[in-house]
């Protein structure tokens, strides 16, 4: 999946090998935190995707890629911190913004944010299997107490209140809506939709959570209000939140399971790649996606990943690219 440069030997991802390269970086960082027993189940664990329209549009040149910041952004995602606050989970890495960049000018007809230069594409909403155009914006940075309209429209360190108005992150103690909306190393406490919440450190494994929250991704405020490592497979549980988000508790034998794959059986989801089909009964057995044409009633049951509306019945289909 990798390759050298031409005579520089700068480490490279082949465009056709982006998507496995990526998560394998992925599953590098979600094995560490503690989310999989190790990288091999990880990468078995979910189904290859990478959008069509990307694909389309980079062989078009509407939108440029680089292999080597390709390789560097999978380097940085390996490396990315367990801890959900942290400045390099928290802000989107610049290797990776550089990946895939838009080439469309200001004014230039598009479907989607990423063709463009900007980023910016002001085309209307519209269902995945129907092509809605718009033209590419000029790059707004608003500065803090200028107006905006989404996050990414104001100056780093800032966020879009909802006012319309660019707001510095929340120090400790500040008030807070989302988690995004306050320093790294630092989560929203105790927001509800009547009240706002208070920016403040999360506990680390082994700390106590009184606020029943924790900071890495692999870990539990458990009933002594205690930050424990999530189980994989194997431990005792209760409850599914006790296990990794990829496990679930068996509600027989009260341990973490794996999430069954390809010709088990299964009540919700599979693992691999295969959904859970059920014909009517309560208890499935995960299938393979099916091929363009066939009935399906969600994404997951299609090998293209979209399931389209149809006069009779919803049926697999590819998506639509919009160029």
């Amino acid at each position: 999946m990798l390759a050298a440069g031409c005579g520089d030997n700068i480490p490279t991802v082949a465009f056709d090998d982006v998507a496995a390269a990526r998560r394998v970086a992925e599953c590098e960082r979600l094995t560490r935190c503690g989310l999989f027993a190790d990288a091999d189940s990880c990468i078995a664990f979910f189904r290859p995707t990478f959008e069509p329209e990307i694909r389309a549009a980079v062989r078009a040149g509407r939108v440029h890629y680089d292999p080597a910041d390709a390789f560097a952004c999978n380097v940085a995602l390996a490396g990315m911190s367990c801890d959900q606050t942290a400045v390099d989970v928290r802000e989107t890495l610049a290797t990776c913004r550089r990946v895939l960049t838009g080439v469309l000018p200001t004014d230039a007809e598009c479907a989607f944010d990423l063709e463009c230069a900007s980023g910016e594409c002001d085309a209307p909403q519209c269902g995945p299997d129907m092509c809605c155009y718009g033209l590419c914006e000029a790059t707004v940075v608003a500065a803090i107490d200028e107006t905006c309209e989404v996050d990414r429209h104001c100056t780093r360190g800032a966020f879009c209140g909802s006012d319309g108005i660019c707001r510095a992150l929340g120090i400790a103690g500040s008030a807070c809506a989302l988690d995004t909306h306050c320093e790294p190393w630092l989560a929203c406490v105790g927001a509800t939709e009547l009240q706002p919440g208070a920016c403040r450190p999360l506990p680390l494994i082994g700390e106590s959570c009184p606020y029943m929250r924790c900071a890495e991704i692999g870990a539990l405020c458990n009933a002594a209000q205690i930050c424990a490592a999530l189980s994989v497979t194997g431990a005792a549980c209760a409850t599914d939140a006790e296990c990794s988000e990829f496990r679930s508790c068996d509600p027989v034998t009260l341990r973490c399971v794996d999430t069954p794959y390809l010709g088990m059986p299964c009540l919700d989801r599979c693992a691999g790649g295969a959904y859970c089909a059920r014909h009517g009964s309560t208890v499935g057995t995960c299938a393979l996606p099916q091929e363009n044409g066939a009935p399906c009633l969600s994404y997951d049951q299609c090998a293209s990943g979209f399931c389209a509306e149809s006069e009779f019945f919803d049926v697999c289909t590819d998506r639509a690219i919009c160029f």
